[in-house]
């Protein structure tokens, strides 16, 4: 596990479905997956301010490509932590038409439940298969064109 104070001082943070990045001022990455933060790798080609403005860059033009994607991953954040992101990210991924079933897997196990109810967690793969249809829609306009 890394301790973040060893790499100076934090440059910024970038938030992706069910991680997170953070970029320090030393040159060092580092990557949160829900289970603390983990060595990711070192920049040596560039300054940690441009690598953090170049996945900023990135990131914004996703979310302007792909607003559904957007939304779920807006909606997945507000519900769950990035401690238990993966656990309901990944129920969803399996499930997305059992909201009932993603629920008991990840707010109504045996422990590290999300907070959430029934109801939210429908809205939540409602959300996800509109993703999936924008995805689907994105990659026939490129095999098209």
């Amino acid at each position: 596990m890394a301790k973040i104070s060893a790499h100076g001082t934090e440059l910024g943070t970038v938030y992706f479905t069910t991680s997170a990045k953070r970029y320090m001022s030393d040159g060092v990455v580092l990557k949160n997956s829900g289970f603390g933060w983990k060595l990711a790798g070192k920049l040596k080609t560039m300054t940690p301010q441009e690598a953090f403005q170049r996945q900023l860059d990135k990131q914004k033009a996703f979310n302007a490509e792909r607003p559904a994607a957007s939304a779920y991953r807006r909606m997945l954040h507000d519900m769950a932590g990035l401690g238990k992101r993966w656990k309901l990210h990944a129920a969803v991924e399996l499930m997305p038409d059992d909201a009932d079933g993603v629920w008991s897997e990840a707010c109504d196990g045996y422990g590290d439940n999300v907070h959430a109810d029934v109801d939210e967690v429908g809205e939540l793969c409602r959300a996800y298969r509109v993703a999936l249809m924008e995805s689907d829609d994105i990659k026939k306009e490129r095999i098209a064109a």
